[in-house]
């Protein structure tokens, strides 16, 4: 019976973890999200989306108004006339403007996929820097404390007779070095917590308070590429070239049909006197002076750079995925060895070396190098794990998963509040 209800209280553990933990999840998706939707950068893109729908609307109504007229003469015989003209769009001018209009509009619409993604890493990526500068400021104000507490302990030694006045200037040092430390990084805590608030757009204590907390780095997840060549092509920035590529062509339409004359044929009535008067009128253009072939040969050109340009996004694109894949490798690799022996053996470490020249078996210069590489170890793994954020969010983008990490990817995520600067 014992067993049954060990085994009940265990399961439920487990699954009020797995509530806490997607709870977590939908809670930085829904922060991230309306950081995002939120922003001026964002907001502007959208209201282009809104001006290109708002012209491919405008590019789909004919390109010519009927014209009224009316004509009055009075001499020795009175005429009044009422006419209409129309030119006609005789090469369909409208549908190639309205193509080019459509095109517009869907690069607008990756633009904004595209401005959309980059905003949600780089506010990911000054999350994660903010959180890292946290846990730096506490790795340099546990060393300060470190050292005003051997400082102590080293003039109590010092006035005891156990250690040297060369030892007791190495110990103030040490401390003066720690002070510094602990200086630069408060500097950098201000400048990381300043950059996440201006992708936030608020600096009070209350947003601070409702920063997500990450806490775990991404797991291992499936990185290969079954193909590139598709995975490249459904990149925002690739879409984005085609849809300038498109633009270009659809300029090039445009311009072949405005080559083409639109003739205006109008119709006049009325009395000349007591006789009735009709009269039809035709008028075309003549492209002889200007046959408009200047305008054809710049859109050619035009499609030609959008073309190179395409060439070269995609082979940036490719060495981004590449190097963003291969650089990730390394850091998890770094990461997990640390995690598997690095973390456990610096706890024990501290311990032992405060023990050691306590009793005298450690010099204190000897104690200050080695309290030093633990400290510094602890700092370089704190750096590293902020490096490996990043190269996961550049991998995330290089691979167009971002959106979908955001809402499926399984991190631990809580939303603790913040402690204050001086003792985050």
């Amino acid at each position: 019976m014992k067993i049954l209800n060990m085994i009940t209280l265990l399961l439920g553990a487990l699954l009020m973890n797995s509530i806490a933990h997607a709870a977590g999840q939908q809670e930085l998706s829904v922060w991230l999200n309306n950081v995002v939707k939120q922003h001026p950068r964002l907001q502007a893109v959208q209201a282009d989306v809104d001006k290109a729908e708002a012209e491919r609307r405008a590019a789909d109504q004919p390109l010519f108004n009927p014209e009224i007229e009316f004509e009055y003469e009075s001499t020795d015989v009175d005429t009044k006339t009422a006419g209409i003209t129309q030119t006609i769009d005789w090469s369909d001018k409208r549908s190639a403007q309205t193509r080019l209009a459509d095109f517009s509009w869907q690069h607008s619409i990756n633009e904004l996929a595209f401005q959309q993604q980059q905003l949600s890493a780089e506010v990911l990526l000054a999350l994660a820097s903010y959180r890292a500068s946290i846990e730096s400021q506490q790795i340099a104000a546990k060393r300060m404390a470190s050292m005003a507490t051997f400082i102590n302990i080293a003039k109590q030694r010092y006035d005891a007779g156990d250690l040297t006045e060369v030892d007791l200037s190495l110990a103030q040092l040490a401390s003066s070095e720690a002070s510094f430390q602990l200086a630069d990084a408060e500097a950098a805590l201000i400048a990381n917590k300043q950059a996440l608030f201006v992708l936030l757009g608020d600096d009070s204590d209350k947003a601070l308070m409702k920063l997500p907390f990450i806490e775990n780095v991404p797991g291992a997840q499936k990185q290969a590429v079954d193909n590139i060549d598709v995975l490249l092509d459904s990149l925002p920035q690739m879409k984005l070239a085609r849809a300038r590529m498109d633009i270009a062509r659809a300029g090039i339409k445009l311009r072949q049909r405005e080559q083409q004359p639109d003739p205006t044929i109008g119709i006049k009535a009325g009395k000349e006197g007591d006789e009735s008067l009709t009269n039809i009128t035709f008028s075309m253009p003549l492209f002889v002076r200007n046959n408009f072939s200047a305008e054809v040969d710049a859109a050619n050109a035009q499609l030609i750079q959008r073309q190179r340009e395409a060439i070269d996004i995609r082979r940036l694109l490719a060495a981004k995925l590449k190097t963003a894949t291969q650089t990730l490798a390394l850091n998890r690799r770094a990461w997990a060895q640390w995690q598997a022996v690095g973390s456990h053996s610096l706890l024990q470490q501290e311990s032992l070396l405060e023990r050691l020249w306590k009793v005298g078996e450690l010099s204190t210069a000897d104690y200050l190098v080695q309290l030093k590489q633990s400290l510094d170890t602890q700092a370089s793994a704190i750096e590293h794990k902020t490096q490996l954020w990043q190269s996961w969010t550049q991998w995330l983008i290089a691979s167009g998963e971002i959106n979908q990490w955001i809402t499926s990817n399984d991190v631990a995520i809580t939303n603790n509040a913040a402690q204050s600067d001086d003792g985050e």
